[in-house]
């Protein structure tokens, strides 16, 4: 119980001593403010219920579309839930540099196959929590993708097709024709990130969150590895391709996910304005149909 409880305090806490910080949407309670007020002026602008509704006794109760509200929710949502993930891998690499480098700090046991056990589990949980980090931030673009499919095509059912399926869609039905679209900083922006194969790129991203669910786990390499990877998992990748995937050490990895959690952060505002230009073509109101005009005593 201690432990649950104590875990958020102690995370606050340790985040003013990291080094890189995790990123934040917003770093100041006047941007926090301006960035949700963009966020529901977006969602009302796509059909969904504005903050404040004032409704009378005799009116019809109106009718929203909460699709587009609830998944710009899910989407912000997982961004924190990756931030989180993200701040106990580099918790548990701080852990496991004390047990490392100041033993004595830690009233360690006396069993010396003990205390290697322990820093063992500690160096696992790192490796843990950082698999996690990169799966979130994976799945928090899923969830982009989901966005600006229901904005730009108004599709819901959102199962199989990843961000950059949604993206190279836009690309080829959306930009062809939209010099608007295609002339945006915020769009070449999000397209360079999400055809970048650096690592801190999305392909590289989406390729380690598939190997890790599907054939792989992190985990530390040791020196005398020939191959620091799996021949049954990788024998059907290319020696670049591998070179490019394989952990590196444990401040390797953690620079990594912060670099991820950075790009993710820093690319919303793209994100927002990509959505915006869309909402505004895609859920214009429809101007009234104009009754032509007819003389009086005419024939009808």
């Amino acid at each position: 119980m201690a432990f649950v409880t104590n875990e958020v305090i102690v995370l606050a806490r340790l985040e003013e001593f990291f080094s890189p910080k995790p990123a934040q949407l917003a770093d100041s309670e006047e941007s926090r403010k301006a960035l949700q007020e963009r966020v529901d002026k977006l969602s009302e602008t796509l059909g969904g219920p504005p903050r404040l509704i004032i409704h009378c006794t005799n009116e019809p109760k109106p009718h929203y579309d909460t699709y587009a509200d609830a998944a710009l929710d899910e989407a912000l949502t997982l961004f924190h839930r990756a931030r989180v993930s993200v701040t106990r891998a580099h918790m548990f690499l701080v852990g496991s540099g004390m047990h490392e480098r100041m033993p004595d700090a830690l009233n360690p046991p006396p069993d010396k196959e003990f205390r290697e056990l322990l820093l063992k589990r500690v160096n696992a949980a790192f490796w843990e929590h950082a698999e996690t980090s990169f799966i979130r931030l994976a799945s928090y673009w899923d969830r982009i993708g989901q966005l600006l499919d229901f904005v730009f095509f108004g599709i819901r059912q959102y199962e199989r097709d990843g961000f950059p399926a949604v993206m190279d869609r836009i690309q080829n039905n959306w930009s062809a024709v939209d010099p608007i679209l295609r002339g945006m900083d915020a769009w070449k922006a999000l397209r360079s990130f999400q055809t970048s194969e650096q690592i801190c790129g999305l392909k590289w991203l989406l390729r380690r969150r598939n190997l890790l669910i599907h054939s792989m786990r992190l985990r530390p390499i040791e020196p005398n590895d020939e191959d620091p990877l799996f021949d049954s998992a990788f024998n059907h990748l290319d020696s670049a391709l591998r070179k490019k995937l394989a952990p590196g050490s444990m401040q390797e990895e953690l620079n990594n996910i912060h670099e991820h959690l950075a790009n993710a952060a820093a690319q919303l505002p793209n994100v927002l304005s990509v959505l915006e230009h869309a909402a505004e073509i895609a859920f214009r109101p429809y101007p009234k149909k104009v009754q032509p005009f007819i003389p009086p005593g005419a024939a009808r």
